[in-house]
């Protein structure tokens, strides 16, 4: 009798439900509750508070740039990791103990876990939804353009999809180490150290050495990071971060004392012999220098320029005079052996010539006036096509100056060469020198990992496709040895 009793109190104590199917609902049921009764519906206010400080610091360079779309890509693969490892890394060590007796009595730890997979998917949907529309408020300048997303029409639910694809990887991670962990001490232990490890080999924001650019592979933030910059528009947009800083050094001065000879050496270098047949100075015809000319603004006061006006007989008579350069003229003999100089000086002080000094000889004359008159447009017009110059090359200019006889006498003669950096970029134009920088830096921090395209980006999704699975594989698998744990 007592043994038929013993038989039947065993038989009460086993779960009723032994359905997969059915003990998912049933713990299903169970995290509702947990959400609702054990405050686990703080992890939501927590994303938008998150979202909200990271918006503040990428709001201003997110799509802007290369370096902004970077850091904007690590920014939110920073958001997304910790808010999956803060949804599920105490949820199974926090029951460990009841998960071990209801295993015993018949649970299956698939169902368990698969029920932890929907109810957090659908935690990790939530929170990226919340943290997107943060970041829309907050006025992250993420375009919403139709046709600018690669997989979906809008480019925000792109980022949306690999934002909760990152946190939900994240979760699952997570939910692997509490399964491992005995206590939630443990568990929140060991988080600090896979958040670390997930961010410093991210191969994002932080250069890696050559040996640990593997580990990167292996990381769920790096393949976060890779879609998240993508999608950013990396590779077309400019690098600012050169430009800044050389506009910030307009002040600097640049240069230095150096010899002749040493800047004569310098024209034997491997740079200038490269670039030996670049033009510095074009051949141009005619009708080019007109048309450079007529397009200035200085040649049309050039035109008025008067290059002829009315002179005074006197002014004529006192240069004759007093100017050293026309004394033989003015020894030139003319009348009864008295000179030009003598009949000058008489004429100067009859007081009866004053009016005759005073009259005024020729008219004003501007160079358009004279141009006009020598049809000049008609000529250059019939000598349009004639050239004017042949090209100087570099290696031209080279070989004049090491060739030339006063500067080869000169080499130990100092020249002090002195400039700011404003001065020079001045010089060539500062949107000139802003467009040249960022075109340069831009091409050769042109990055393959972080192409825009559609390939690239499934690539990294399935990526972390594969890395929620194999978390969700392995804590199933550890969880399944719990009846091992002695404690």
């Amino acid at each position: 009798m007592s043994e038929a009793n013993m038989t039947g109190a065993k038989r009460t104590r086993r779960i009723r439900h032994t359905g997969r199917q059915s003990q998912v609902r049933i713990y299903l049921g169970k995290q509702l509750r947990f959400f609702i009764n054990e405050s686990d519906w703080k992890v939501l206010p927590m994303a938008a508070i998150i979202a909200g400080l990271v918006a503040m610091v990428i709001r201003k360079r997110f799509f802007v740039s290369m370096e902004g779309s970077l850091i904007g890509g690590f920014a939110l693969t920073c958001v997304a990791i910790w808010n999956g490892c803060f949804n599920s890394i105490q949820s199974v060590c926090r029951e460990r103990a009841i998960i071990k007796r209801e295993h015993r009595s018949g649970m299956h730890i698939s169902s368990y876990i698969t029920a932890h997979m929907i109810y957090q998917f659908i935690l990790c949907a939530a929170q990226t939804v919340l943290t997107m529309f943060v970041l829309r408020q907050l006025e992250v300048p993420i375009p919403r353009g139709y046709g600018s997303g690669k997989i979906t029409p809008f480019i925000i639910c792109d980022i949306g999809i690999s934002m909760f694809l990152i946190s939900y990887a994240a979760d699952m991670l997570s939910l692997f180490l509490s399964s491992i962990s005995r206590t939630t001490t443990g568990a929140m232990t060991l988080m600090p150290f896979i958040l670390i490890f997930q961010l410093v080999f991210s191969g994002g924001i932080i250069p890696l050495p050559e040996w640990s650019r593997q580990i990167s592979e292996f990381t769920v933030s790096s393949y976060g990071i890779r879609a998240i910059t993508a999608q950013g528009g990396y590779n077309e947009l400019p690098m600012t971060s050169v430009w800044t800083t050389v506009s910030g050094m307009r002040d600097s001065e640049i240069g230095g004392t150096v010899t002749v000879g040493e800047i004569m050496d310098k024209l034997d270098s491997p740079v200038v012999e490269k670039q030996r047949d670049r033009e510095v100075l074009k051949a141009y015809t005619v009708g080019e220098v007109a048309d450079i000319l007529n397009s200035a603004d200085n040649y049309l006061h050039l035109r008025e320029k008067e290059i002829t006006h009315p002179v005074k007989l006197r002014e004529i008579t006192e240069m004759i005079l007093t100017d050293d350069a026309l004394k033989p003229v003015r020894d030139q003999k003319l009348i009864s052996d008295r000179t030009l100089g003598d009949l000058l000086t008489a004429f100067s002080a009859d007081p009866a010539s004053e009016e005759l000094l005073d009259l005024e000889i020729g008219r004003t004359l501007t160079l358009g006036q004279v141009l006009d008159a020598l049809h000049a447009e008609e000529l250059v017009k019939a000598s349009s096509d004639k050239q004017l110059n042949e090209p100087v090359t570099v290696g031209a200019v080279a070989d004049f100056l090491k060739n030339n006889e006063v500067l080869k006498g000169q080499r130990d003669r100092t020249v002090t060469l002195k400039t700011t950096v404003g001065e020079v970029i001045d010089f060539f134009g500062e949107e000139n020198v802003k467009e040249f920088i960022q075109q340069k830096t831009a091409a050769a921090a042109h990055n393959s990992e972080y192409e825009n395209s559609v390939d690239n980006i499934l690539s990294n999704w399935f990526a972390l496709c594969v890395f929620i699975f194999a978390f969700a594989m392995l804590a199933t698998i550890a969880l399944g040895l719990i009846d091992k744990d002695k404690r």
